[in-house]
């Protein structure tokens, strides 16, 4: 059986969904595109002073052809601040390689190291160190990358490279027919034609929850494409403190993102979570929950990056 029309690219991050589990939040209140950038700028060129230099290392005004890059190579993201400086010192290759071993930049965590080879041998080498944490980026990194340049001379060429976050949440834009479930209808036998589910009222279009404590909730699990196709499998009622532990988990969830990122998602079989919060004054709340491949969750109107 083919599987349904749902969102097959995705961003690969690991975090805990329906489970009580916690994870910090990837955005704060008040959080803007620019603003967000113009802080990775800062830690990029932060990330630079940190780099330890040989004695007589002369600037260069651009990159070097062996170098051209980041050693570790480019993020493919548009939401991306790459500062970088090169220098020519006069230090065989392989005493250079000995000398950055030995002069780590000071407080930072090496995360990464690569080599390239070529028909003569050793053509670069490079270390990556871990920058500062922050809601404002994803990741911030200090790569070194170090090649020969003949003669007796090396080149060295430093990067801070930063993706950052966009707060503003990604729309939950799959296009095909919507579940619709309530509290007091319960769980429909199937979600086999279903994208996703439909919501109306306020406050949903920057948050996943509206404000306010949930009184009561309703949970449907739905195989995917295994056992019997998506056909109803579980069904749970929650009483106020339940729901009120599940809004806590969902408002954990991230909903910044990197701009441009596209990844091929693990295999998925298309089971989902369908999840209806009461709250007092208006209509349910539900939320759509892909449980494999990449996973999200998504109110009608907006989802979490994908996980």
């Amino acid at each position: 059986m083919a599987m349904k029309a749902r969102r097959m690219v995705g961003l690969g991050l690991a975090i805990c969904v329906l489970t009580g589990g916690s994870t910090a939040l990837a955005g704060t209140a008040g959080a803007t595109a620019v603003g967000n950038r113009t802080l990775a700028r800062k830690q990029a060129e932060w990330l630079l002073t940190l780099v330890p230099l040989p004695v007589g290392a002369v600037r260069l005004r651009s990159a070097p052809k062996s170098l051209s890059g980041p050693i570790m190579g480019t993020p493919a993201v548009t939401s991306l601040v790459d500062r970088y400086e090169a220098w020519q010192v006069a230090m065989p290759f392989a005493r250079l390689q000995t000398w950055l071993r030995e002069h780590r930049p000071r407080g930072r965590r090496e995360v990464g190291r690569t080599t390239s080879w070529g028909l003569s041998g050793v053509t670069a080498v490079g270390q990556e160190y871990a920058g500062s944490t922050s809601p404002a980026w994803q990741s911030s990194d200090l790569e070194i990358g170090a090649a020969p340049a003949g003669q007796g001379r090396s080149v060295l060429r430093a990067d801070g490279v930063v993706v950052w976050l966009d707060p503003r949440p990604l729309p939950d834009s799959a296009r095909g027919p919507r579940l619709r479930v309530t509290i007091a209808h319960g769980c429909p036998g199937s979600d086999a034609r279903y994208v996703g589910i439909t919501n109306s009222g306020p406050g949903l279009k920057r948050r996943l929850l509206p404000h306010g404590r949930p009184t009561s909730g309703l949970e449907c699990w739905y195989n995917g494409v295994n056992g019997r196709a998506f056909k109803l499998t579980r069904v749970m009622r929650l009483g106020a403190a339940a729901v009120s532990r599940m809004a806590r988990s969902m408002a954990r969830l991230p909903l910044s993102h990197p701009d441009g990122a596209v990844t091929v998602c693990p295999l998925g079989d298309d089971s989902t979570e369908v999840v209806a919060l009461a709250y007092a004054g208006r209509p349910d709340v539900d939320l759509w929950v892909a449980l494999t491949g990449c996973r999200y969750v998504a109110n009608g109107f907006i989802m979490t990056r994908y996980y």
